[in-house]
């Protein structure tokens, strides 16, 4: 009769903490590169209203186009930062590369978002001074 190990020995290893790091540097990615995306589109934006202002240049859809889909990214973008990096914090089950990164995606976001909101008081602050 041969021996046989107990089925404890046949076990797969322990994973290493890493669930959610792929999710968590997603996050980062995407909160990196949607404001990229949103200051690209404002010079298509304002050349759409360049050319829409001129005469000389009637079919301006070109300019309005690629503006709203500059914008677009950057919404799809900034939608996938937050959904990536509560994915990566929630996955991980403890405090590890995932979660951490996950946290610094969803900061990241939340730096952008307050800005543009800091933007839009401001300039909102600035038409009631008149």
């Amino acid at each position: 009769m041969s021996y046989q190990p107990p089925v404890d020995y046949y076990q797969q290893p322990q994973r290493s903490g890493n669930r959610g790091l792929g999710a968590g540097i997603t996050s980062i990615i995407s909160a990196v590169l949607s404001p990229i995306a949103a200051v690209v589109s404002i010079p298509l934006g304002v050349a759409a209203v360049a050319s829409a202002v001129s005469r000389y240049n009637q079919g301006n859809d070109a300019w309005w186009f690629g503006a709203l889909v500059l914008a677009g990214v950057a919404v799809l973008l900034a939608i996938v930062a937050v959904v990536c990096g509560l994915i990566a914090v929630f996955r991980a089950g403890r405090m590890n590369a995932g979660r951490i990164t996950g946290i610094i995606g969803l900061a990241i976001m939340a730096v952008n978002i307050f800005g543009v909101v800091f933007m839009v008081f401001l300039v909102v602050g600035a038409g009631q001074g008149n």
